[in-house]
């Protein structure tokens, strides 16, 4: 196995909540990758779409930059990482990359789903067009695929599976 896991997928897909699960379970370190973000800029992550959402992808470049070369983590990534491919070059050198699948008829469920996305904040119907744009490039760069259309913690024990 690589040094470390990182988790993609839609916005709401359950990469936080998992990510926690999996981390305790695997005796891995947590890092929120939008966390981590506001953390170095000081600002919210809506704050930075303010300035563009280029400008906040070029700032996400560098963070998973700094982040593909710290061990022995559990990467939550924000659903757009894989939208650079140098982003994926970096994170997969040294992460098993898991795909979190989520139906959007699921996500569309998801409690806050605008709430801090500011992709989806003024219009939660863009999450199919998000979806549809995005679903070969989390296929394409995904080691693992997972369906969370359940229980999520059906969803951990499935990745431990699969990971061991």
């Amino acid at each position: 196995m690589k040094k470390n896991i990182l988790l993609i997928g839609m916005p709401g897909c359950g990469k936080s909540s998992i990510g926690k699960a999996l981390s305790k379970s695997m005796d891995l370190k947590y890092i929120d990758m939008d966390d981590y973000i506001e953390k170095k800029t000081g600002k919210a992550i809506s704050e930075l779409f303010e300035k563009g959402e280029d400008y906040f992808r070029d700032i996400e470049t560098e963070c998973a930059k700094e982040i593909s070369n710290m061990e022995n983590m559990l990467i939550s990534a924000g659903g757009g990482i894989i939208l650079r491919k140098e982003n994926m070059d970096f994170l997969k050198k040294t992460s098993t990359v898991i795909f979190i699948n989520r139906s959007v008829k699921n996500l569309l469920k998801s409690k806050n789903l605008g709430a801090n996305r500011p992709l989806l904040k003024d219009n939660e119907n863009h999450i199919y067009k998000l979806y549809n744009d995005r679903i070969g490039l989390y296929k394409k760069y995904a080691d693992i695929e997972v369906d969370n259309n359940g229980y999520f913690k059906n969803c951990v024990e499935e990745i431990m599976r699969k990971i061991r």
